[in-house]
């Protein structure tokens, strides 16, 4: 295999990695180079669909189904390589069905790309983890340090073996390895795009190995300095050792000076990494540090909120809720879009406006005993094709009360109210879209904001984790601290000992 034709690109925060692939798609296709034989895989789902979606902006004559089959993630490349059917996966019955079997609680999400279950269970995880790292399962298990029973462990990996086999199922994880032992299926490709290569198992590098002897030109970019999902099976090292062509990008559009200072003096205690410079934007911005998180002023402008561990985001989760400021905690806003939408159409009909069928079912639930006639509760009367005023309600449909929402909408929770008006009183339109972000580092990877306020305190484990293994803890930590566009605020240690040290 010919070196020079791989390229890996190292590319540090904020950067435009994504966006110098993107450019590289966009430079083939103009050379007439099909879409068909360009393979764009990434981590995500997410960062493969916006390279598809990009690509198909600037060549509108291309179909998204039809002319990208390879723009995709490598899970979803090894089901379609493998032509397995949907009957052939584990779903979501035969993951409760073997947890009934095996005495295990699991939670279970779906795939929306390939439409394939995956289980959440800690022991499951587990085993799923070892099988990525290629490693035997007594050797996984005597490195995790797991408050696992080794027995119960061992019964419970090859109880679930045994359920596949029996039912000729396989799972995620059991495509990828029939991919690589099988590698004949895969697809020769004129160019190969790897993106967030960092966060790729050894069992997908094996993938990515067989990819890159099938192809003419090959480009895996990533950021080692990012690589923070390793207790996940990310494989950091192989990204490393990867033979190619480096490329650094040097000019960062996110971190500004003083940012930028602080996030070289922490990374450059990493043992494992690839040497880089790279170049803060011309903008000074500002590092402080506080004793507690109350001591920062977060009234004015965008925040991003940061812990290594979800639950230390509650003092702050609690505090920003008693002084009425709308935020949104890992994606999920402080207040119920369906509140949201009861109130705004409860005074839309003291207004006079209409609302539809629904929006008067969900408000009915929501008066209190006397606001609605017996009988009319569900609003039986209603028609699903209509459109209801408030006097049409009242005349025909058992309506009582026509006071303001925080009166009338009596099964609303007390604390829901107040923390309702309180936000209105603060003049901020429950429509607009929260200005403050609570997130764990790892959850907020990729995105950024004006404002950052990082907590440096760490959780028990995590700081156990971290004396074992310290680039593990810096690498986090500068992740969280190169979110920022303007302004870094840390948070120190409420106990030293058990605290991030800058």
């Amino acid at each position: 295999m010919s070196l020079n034709k791989i390229n890996k690109v190292f590319g540090p925060p904020g950067a435009g990695k994504t966006t110098f692939l993107l450019n590289k798609v966009e430079e083939e296709l103009a050379a007439d180079v099909s879409s068909r034989k360009i393979g764009y895989f990434a981590f995500t789902r997410k960062a493969a669909n916006e390279a598809k979606e990009r690509a198909m902006q600037k060549f509108p004559h291309l179909d998204a189904k039809t002319d990208f089959p390879y723009f995709r993630t490598l899970h979803s490349l090894a089901f379609q390589c493998l032509a397995v059917r949907a009957e052939d996966i584990m779903n979501a019955e035969h993951y409760r069905e073997f947890a009934s079997q095996a005495g295990l609680d699991l939670k279970i999400a779906m795939d929306e790309e390939v439409a394939i279950a995956k289980p959440d269970s800690p022991i499951l995880n587990e085993i799923n983890i070892a099988r990525i790292k290629g490693l035997d399962l007594k050797k996984h298990y005597n490195q995790s340090n797991l408050s696992i029973d080794w027995h119960h462990f061992e019964y419970i990996e090859r109880s679930y073996r045994h359920y596949k086999s029996a039912r000729n199922l396989l799972d995620f994880t059991d495509m990828l390895e029939r991919i690589v032992a099988e590698p004949h299926n895969l697809p020769e490709l004129d160019v190969l795009i790897i993106d967030e290569a960092q966060d790729l198992s050894r069992l997908q590098w094996q993938m990515v190995e067989e990819l890159t002897l099938r192809a003419k030109r090959v480009w895996i970019a990533g950021d080692d300095d990012q690589a923070i999902f390793t207790w996940a099976g990310a494989d950091v090292g192989s990204f490393l050792g990867f033979a190619g062509e480096v490329h650094v990008l040097e000019q960062s559009y996110r971190v500004p000076a003083a940012v930028h200072r602080l996030a070289n003096q922490i990374i450059q205690r990493v043992k494992e990494r690839q040497p880089k410079e790279w170049k803060a934007r011309e903008f000074e911005g500002s590092v402080q540090s506080y004793r507690r998180f109350e001591d920062v002023a977060i009234n004015e402008g965008q925040w991003l909120i940061m812990a290594t561990t979800n639950y230390m985001l509650n003092p702050i989760h609690e505090w920003l809720k008693s002084n009425g400021i709308l935020f949104e905690r890992n994606g999920v806003s402080s207040i119920s879009p369906s509140i949201i939408r009861s109130v705004q159409d409860w005074e839309r009909l003291r207004k006079g406006m209409p609302i539809s069928y629904e929006s008067v079912k969900t408000i009915y639930r929501l008066l209190g005993p006397d606001g609605v006639a017996r009988g009319h509760k569900t609003f039986k009367s209603g028609d699903p094709d209509k459109s209801y005023v408030m006097e049409e309600l009242k005349e025909h449909h058992g309506l009582q009360v026509d006071t303001i929402w925080h009166e009338a909408l009596e099964k609303l929770s007390d604390d829901k109210k107040t923390y309702l008006v309180s936000i209105l009183r603060r003049g901020t339109r429950i429509t607009d879209q929260a200005r403050i972000r609570l997130s764990t580092i790892h959850a907020a990877k990729g995105g950024e904001a004006d404002n950052v306020l990082l907590l440096l305190d760490t959780s028990p484990k995590f700081s156990l984790e971290a004396s074992q293994n310290p680039d593990t803890a810096n690498r986090l930590f500068y992740v969280g601290i190169t979110r920022a566009k303007q302004a870094l605020h840390l948070v120190l240690p409420q106990r030293v000992e058990k605290g991030f040290v800058i």
